[in-house]
């Protein structure tokens, strides 16, 4: 079966662009050869004629200028090197020689005629300049100047008239007719430059038309074709810039147009895809899926790389909220028991076991102890339990242990936080609505203060302790320490107080008892009269007793 052939818009196109291409290559070759003739022209025109009559121009003002410095040599400046004669000195030496090389480089694109007559004026230049040498090396003294016959030798040689003046005239003459020559050739270039110039513009005019005209008829043909298609188009894409997806679809075609509009449906399909996609991450499902429509796919990529970065940003704010959760669940803490210390700091025991309660219900723990360092006698320390929560009395009440026995003494020692998961069986055991069952986790952190260990916090949990639990403990086990170790110096101050008043009360009695007893002398003195030395003695001495009782009582009370 044969094969219809289908004018699609590739081949209008085509068939367009051919015959755009084909006029423009018969403009492009008629103006291609016009350029490279004026091309010819203003070349020969710029590389030879233009530097070739300038130099001429040049060479004929030298001839002018060395005939008339001759004559000022001659007849007026008698002076060695004056700047007329080393000018004339310089044409002679230099200028003319680099002259005439350069019109015998420019000479060989002349005429075989032009250039013989050019070596003519060369040889009469040479003799020219030869002669000038000649007097100018003669005249080169103010003493030169002096002899009898100069005007015959000098003078009649440079008048006009004379056969070198009118050398340099010849030369001249010559020279400015070869240049009138170049001139006449210059203006006939002019002439064909400016005249293939217009019939260039002529040329570009008819080209412009022609290929204005091919422009209007593919244009109008593919705009009878495709108008009406790109305009449905156009409508519906206008839609979609305001943020509209069209609920109707492009009809399908066999050409380029009907595969744009596939393709516009393809991309219409996949934006509301897109959409459904993003609002289900504003719901919150991070785990929705979409597939992208391929490796290329930058909005669908960008879609998925936000989504993962949603989830990880949401997982961050999670982790971020228990922090602060955590933070203030700790500060709250802390100031509950800066409370509870102000309240109940009074004695050991009462601070102990207000403490434990505390801390083993804020932990959620549910077995707590406290243990105070006994140091009534250095030579027999011990931790004994002051305070406990939950804690089975019949094994655990009074109980004394001493540094370095089991986990507590191991962590007074060592002055550092002992956290166990894997708790021994029958280490202890904690009862709950489903009986008694082993702990999970048990944390045990010294009270240090100054780096001196003042006992030991013990708690127990059927759930293992979090870190920042942990680091909550540690904290109020700081304060705690502090408390402890102001509550053991107010005690013992109480108890220096307390010892210095009873011994205050004996001697007290003793200087009463003192004082009677001199009383009773003094009344004996008067009813015993011969007596009177001795009972002076001792009264004298009861007296001194009395005075170092009370200096003996006033260095005690310091």
């Amino acid at each position: 079966m044969k094969t219809k052939f289908r004018f699609n818009i590739l081949t209008k196109l085509l068939f367009g662009f051919s015959i755009l291409i084909f006029a423009f290559f018969i403009a492009y070759i008629t103006i291609y050869q016009m350029l490279k003739d004026n091309e010819e022209l203003a070349v020969n025109v710029n590389e030879n004629i233009v530097p070739s009559m300038a130099s001429l121009n040049k060479f004929s003002f030298q001839i002018f200028e060395s005939k008339h410095l001759l004559m000022n040599w001659v007849l007026f400046e008698k002076e060695k090197n004056t700047p007329k004669k080393l000018r004339l000195t310089e044409i002679i030496q230099s200028g003319y020689p680099q002259l005439k090389y350069e019109l015998s480089q420019l000479s060989k694109k002349w005429t075989e005629e032009q250039q013989l007559k050019l070596n003519q004026i060369f040889t009469l230049s040479d003799s020219y300049f030869s002669q000038e040498t000649e007097i100018t090396n003669r005249l080169n003294t103010p003493s030169a100047y002096e002899v009898e016959n100069f005007n015959a030798l000098y003078v009649n040689q440079i008048k006009e008239g004379n056969p070198l003046p009118e050398l340099a005239d010849n030369i001249k003459s010559q020279i400015d007719e070869i240049y009138e020559n170049k001139n006449d050739i210059l203006l006939s270039y002019n002439m064909k430059i400016e005249k293939s110039f217009l019939t260039f513009r002529n040329r570009i005019f008819l080209s412009g038309m022609l290929l204005l005209i091919v422009v209007i008829i593919i244009a109008f043909l593919l705009a009878n074709a495709t108008i009406f298609p790109i305009k449905y188009i156009n409508k519906i894409i206008t839609k979609m810039s305001f943020g509209e997806l069209p609920s109707q679809t492009i009809k399908s075609s066999t050409d380029e147009i009907g595969q744009m509009g596939d393709a516009l449906n393809n991309l219409i399909n996949g934006l509301k895809q897109k959409v459904e996609f993003a609002k289900e991450i504003e719901r919150g499902n991070f785990r929705s899926y979409f597939k992208i429509s391929g490796e290329k796919d930058v909005l669908g990529s960008s879609l998925l790389a936000m989504r993962d970065s949603l989830a990880e940003a949401s997982k961050y704010e999670e982790i971020r909220q228990q922090e602060n959760e955590e933070r203030g669940w700790s500060a709250q803490g802390l100031s509950e028991f800066n409370d509870l210390i102000r309240e109940h700091s009074k004695t050991l025991e009462e601070f102990s076991l207000v403490s434990i309660n505390k801390l083993t219900r804020y932990t959620d723990a549910q077995v707590g102890g406290i243990y105070i360092l006994n140091e009534k006698n250095m030579q027999d320390r011990f931790l004994e339990l002051t305070g406990f929560y939950a804690y089975d009395r019949h094994k655990f009440f009074e109980q004394k242990i001493l540094p370095g026995e089991n986990l507590v003494g191991q962590c007074f020692l060592e002055k550092d936080t002992i956290f166990i998961t894997d708790v021994p069986e029958n280490y202890i055991k904690i009862s709950s609505g489903l009986g008694k069952e082993n702990p999970k986790s048990i944390l045990l952190v010294p009270l240090i203060l100054n780096q001196k260990a003042y006992g030991i916090i013990e708690l127990a949990s059927i759930n293992v302790f979090p870190q920042y639990k942990i680091d909550f403990v540690e904290k109020i086990a700081e304060t705690l320490a502090s408390t402890i170790a102001t509550i053991q110096i107010n005690i013992q101050r109480s108890q220096l107080i307390e010892e210095t008043r009873d011994k205050s009360d004996i001697e007290e009695q003793e200087k009463q008892e003192l004082q009677k007893r001199i009383i009773e002398l003094e009344n004996e003195l008067k009813t015993i009269s011969e007596d009177k030395e001795t009972l002076l003695i001792k009264i004298e001495e009861l007296k001194n007793s009395v005075q170092n009782t009370d200096s003996k009582s006033d260095t005690d009370n310091k």
